[in-house]
């Protein structure tokens, strides 16, 4: 028979394999990274602060060294083309799954406009893969500046990938890893070579079908849409999903009229909690719930179509007040001196239990940072 659930139930679920609900312990740092799919780390301040959200007393300096010196984390362009953070043993897969959802297409690349506006040639197959190719000669025993691969790179193949290089994209970058940063700026390592005990995954769509699996465990009850939309390639359409999910051992899930999907004998939901979390832009929660309708209520996409972040990225570019895994605002951090100054703007009213959680979540933030908290609260 058909199991019946709420959409509560759906969040108190997704909260709860998020480590959302209770924070796990400090040596459970590199399962929790797994559990979520790995972390959204386009912004290195957002990737900590999911993980400060998630594992309870560490500091900064914990998921540094977990990713620089102890290699247990590595980072890396997966999911989206977008860097991720994950457990380094993990990479293997998330590399082979990604080019499972790339399939064969036209491996060129299209006449691209940088940010600036200046517009670069096209490149043809056999160009991006010479280019691909000499990348990966060129980090052979070493971790490299972009800007220092890129000049050797193109002293072998010419000048038309240079600026593709240099760009904070990743175009010839996806099998490749960041090693330790000098300064502000990232350098790059054959995972390989970075890696300890490397092992490449062979089989490509059992990598697909092991990642969709984690998906569906960490932000089921979800459809093949959900999940088209997750890894978001224009190579991977929701009928290439559908094949997917025939592939699986799963349960039909009705979550108020929508048909969904959990693997098969995953069928437990627990109670809702009213948990008061602040989550960082781009966090996994987020980017996993693709239901965006059920997570942002009316009063706060308005919010959300307010912010400069908002208007061009809507509710993945905005950090989030949640509440009972619904959002009830928006939240800015500034950094002064010794200080940090967490600004929160509610859509609406909030109960007195929930006010004392922001203050905690507030002391959470700034204990993290190694800075004193300063919480203001407003309400639109």
């Amino acid at each position: 028979m058909e199991a019946h659930v709420s959409w509560n139930q759906v969040r108190a679920r997704r909260l709860e394999r998020s480590s959302l609900t209770e924070r796990a312990s400090s040596d459970r740092l590199v399962e929790v990274v797994g559990a979520v799919c790995g972390v959204h780390a386009q912004v290195q301040a957002s990737a900590e602060l999911q993980l400060s959200a998630r594992v309870d007393g560490i500091a900064r300096a914990d998921v540094r060294s977990a990713v620089w010196e102890e290699r247990t984390l590595v980072k890396a362009w997966t999911l989206r083309g977008t860097l991720h953070v994950h457990p380094a043993e993990e990479l293997a897969l998330w590399h082979a799954a990604r080019r499972a959802v790339l399939g064969a297409a036209d491996r060129g690349l299209p006449e691209w406009r940088d940010p600036a506006g200046v517009v670069h040639p096209a490149l043809d197959a056999g160009e991006v893969e010479a280019a691909r190719a000499t990348v990966w000669e060129t980090l052979d025993g070493r971790c490299l500046l972009r800007e220092e691969l890129a000049a050797e790179v193109v002293d072998r193949v010419g000048a038309k990938p240079r600026e593709r290089l240099r760009s904070g994209f990743a175009f010839f970058l996806g099998e490749l890893c960041q090693g330790p940063p000098q300064g502000s700026r990232i350098t790059l390592a054959r995972p390989d070579q970075w890696i300890r005990g490397w092992r490449e995954a062979t089989d490509e769509r059992e990598a697909l079908r092991e990642t969709c699996r984690r998906f569906l465990h960490a932000y089921g009850p979800a459809r093949p849409s959900d999940f088209c939309g997750w890894v978001s390639s224009s190579a991977f359409n929701v009928g290439d999903a559908r094949s997917l999910f025939d592939e699986l051992a799963l349960e039909e899930i009705d979550v108020e009229g929508r048909q969904s999907f959990v693997l098969a004998g995953d069928t437990s939901f627990p109670e809702p909690a009213s948990r008061v979390s602040l989550l960082p832009e781009y966090d996994v929660y987020v980017m996993g719930s693709r239901e965006r309708d059920q997570l942002v209520p009316p009063a706060v996409r308005e919010l959300v179509a307010q912010h400069g972040r908002g208007r061009y990225e809507g509710p993945a570019g905005v950090r989030f007040v949640l509440v009972g895994g619904v959002a009830a605002g928006l939240w800015e951090r500034r950094k002064r001196g010794r200080r940090v100054e967490l600004d929160v703007q509610l859509a609406g009213r909030i109960g007195e239990a929930s006010r004392v959680a922001l203050e905690r979540e507030a002391e959470r933030i700034a204990g993290f940072l190694g800075l004193e908290p300063v919480l203001s609260v407003g309400r639109s």
